[in-house]
């Protein structure tokens, strides 16, 4: 079992173990994802924008009940990969979703706020000149959102996060060049959730 599945399971029994969660749900989520990029090599700067169509898997648990509960989400990313032809990346994110009481006076419509941490790791599938063929990268994450209840089991979520990205240095060519990079992305999304 790899380092960022045992971290996955550790962080979702650490939640569960936090709050006291008595239902859990799965979920299906399509994202809009805006980075912007700006790598450093040495001194130099090189700024890139670009859009990318991402599907997420998510699973989470619910400290409460569903109207006024807040909740804890593991998601794993997919289709960044189309960028890096070449390389193989892990995606993940964990968000904290604090539930905010309805404003509509509907309970089917629940607005929340979002906190989040994201990690990414891209690793050569063949490396060749690199040194350190893995690069990690952290980030933090900033949203508003809202649930729209179908029924007791099914309902959607629209949203919007605002999130910053930081690569770990790269040394290439026996450490005479250092390469950097840090990230701006701006997402939005429509999720599905079945709650058990």
């Amino acid at each position: 079992m790899n380092k960022t599945t045992t971290l996955s399971l550790g962080l979702l029994s650490f939640f569960s173990t936090q709050c006291n969660a008595t239902d859990f749900f799965v979920g299906i989520e399509q994202s809009y994802k805006k980075i912007e990029n700006k790598t450093y090599i040495n001194t130099k700067k090189e700024e890139r924008n670009k859009s990318l169509n991402i599907t997420s898997l998510k699973l989470g648990l619910l400290d409460g009940s569903k109207e006024l509960g807040n909740r804890y989400e593991l998601i794993y990313n997919f289709g960044n990969e189309n960028l890096i032809s070449g390389l193989k990346l892990v995606d993940l994110a964990i968000h904290y979703n604090y539930t905010l009481p309805s404003l509509l006076n509907h309970k089917e419509i629940l607005p929340y706020i979002r906190l989040g941490i994201s990690y990414s790791r891209v690793s050569e599938k063949n490396p060749i000149s690199q040194e350190n063929p893995k690069y990690d990268a952290y980030g933090y994450i900033l949203g508003l959102g809202t649930y729209y209840s179908f029924n007791k089991n099914l309902e959607l979520s629209l949203g919007f996060d605002y999130g910053y990205k930081k690569w770990n240095n790269i040394k290439l060519y026996q450490g005479t060049v250092n390469v950097y990079a840090k990230e701006k992305v701006q997402k939005s999304y429509v999720g599905l959730h079945y709650l058990f």
